[in-house]
Order: C-alpha cells, then structure tokens, then sequence
C-alpha cells in the first residue's frame, strides 16, 4: 500500500465533499431561502456566515486542487502527459478544468456576495441589490453544475 496516495485521495475526496457540496448547498438551498426572507435577515445571515463561508469554502478548494494535481503525479501509470489523451486522462482533464473553473467562479461569486452585505447595510443603495442578487444567482449555480462536473468525472476517472 502506499501510503502517500491513500492520504492525498483521502484529503481530496474529503475537501472535495465539502466543497461541492458547500456549493449546491449555498445556490439550491440557502441562497434562494434568503432572498425569500427579506433584505433584513438575509443581512442579518451574510453578516453572521459570509466570511466564515468564504474561507472553508476556498480553503477545500485549494486542499482539493493541490491534493489532486498531486494526484495526477503521483498516480501508478498516470500522469500529467495523459490529460485529454486516454479515457482517463480525458474524465481528469475535464475534472481539472471544471475544478479550477468553479473554483474562479467561486470567488468572483464571494466578492459579489461581500458587496452585496455592504449594500444591505445601506438603504440607498437598495436599487443595486437587484444585479448583484442576479450575479450571485447565476454566478452560485453555475459554480454548483462545475463542482457536480468535475466530481462526476473523476468519480468515473477509475472506469472509462
């Protein structure tokens, strides 16, 4: 056995977990249960957990990614020279890229967010509560169906 790979899987699945599932949580469930709650508690809530979010999200992330590129290296009869040229390096590669997308994404949704609670602290900025909330929207969804990608496609990685 080695034991080397079995901890960088072990940190990548589990980091992985969280994040993905961080993700579908926040744009299926709590995101659109706030928006329905109105703006004083959804500031109440962004205020209490957005920083909080933000940082054990981007902190799986980054354990997920570095794990997994360790992964690729490290892997008996893989490699990076494999990408998108077997059907293993094909289902990694597309993993990879969603990975990093989302993980972008991610951010650029946090930031979103983070205006979003200053501008519920501030009632004349009401009006721009609108484009933000629909940044965060489609921003958070998008992210969820890349996290859900990349962790299909490497859950499949073993078998195509």
């Amino acid at each position: 056995m080695d034991t080397e790979i079995v901890v960088l899987r072990i940190l990548h699945i589990l980091a992985g977990v969280f994040w993905a599932g961080a993700a579908v949580y926040l744009a299926l469930v709590l995101e659109p249960k706030l928006r329905s709650l109105g703006d004083e508690i959804e500031s109440e809530v962004l205020r209490a957990i957005s920083k909080l979010n933000s940082l054990w999200i981007t902190l799986s992330a980054i354990i997920t990614i570095a794990a997994g590129f360790a992964l690729i290296s490290r892997t008996p009869g893989h490699s990076f020279g494999e990408l998108f040229d077997s059907g293993w390096g094909t289902a990694i590669g597309i993993g990879l890229v969603a990975s990093l997308l989302a993980f972008f994404l991610s951010g650029w949704v946090g930031a979103n967010t983070a205006k979003l609670r200053r501008a519920l602290l501030e009632p004349d900025t009401m009006a721009a509560l609108q484009p933000l909330r629909t940044r965060i929207v489609i921003g958070s969804r998008i992210n969820a169906v890349l996290v859900v990608v990349a962790v299909g496609t490497m859950a499949a990685a073993r078998f195509v």
